[in-house]
């Protein structure tokens, strides 16, 4: 390569564009500009020697989805179902079986009570 051309793009050094971000005993290799995208703003800042915990990056994910919703989506695992077979078996569009997986829809009594009826889980565990 020339004194004149530039630097090839996969040439420069990517060691500063990279956030390692370790969850457990697992490390992950995350491109900035990629992170970047998920930044949020923290209500109090977390100072920790460079490293910054998966708990503390998606705290605010894990507090949305409720034990209800974690439950309903457990299950629908377990069967081995899709969500639209899921929902069909309780009689629900496969839209509002996607928000209360999610937790932006609360899972009423009548549905629970169709779940109880279809695959013999208790109904109250996924009132809340």
């Amino acid at each position: 390569m020339s004194a004149r051309m530039k630097k090839h793009p996969i040439e420069e050094d990517l060691s500063s564009s990279i956030l390692y971000v370790e969850d457990g005993q697992n490390t992950y290799a995350i491109p900035v500009s990629v992170a970047k995208i998920y930044k949020i703003k923290p209500k109090k800042a977390v100072h920790r020697k460079g490293n910054v915990s998966s708990e503390d990056v998606f705290k605010e994910l894990r507090e949305e989805s409720s034990k209800a919703s974690s439950l309903l989506r457990g299950l629908r695992h377990r069967e081995n179902l899709s969500q639209v077979e899921f929902a069909k078996k309780i009689k629900v569009t496969q839209a509002n079986l996607s928000k209360m997986e999610c937790g932006h829809r609360p899972i009423g009594k009548t549905i629970a009570k169709r779940i109880e009826k279809v695959f013999g889980t208790h109904y109250k565990y996924f009132l809340e």
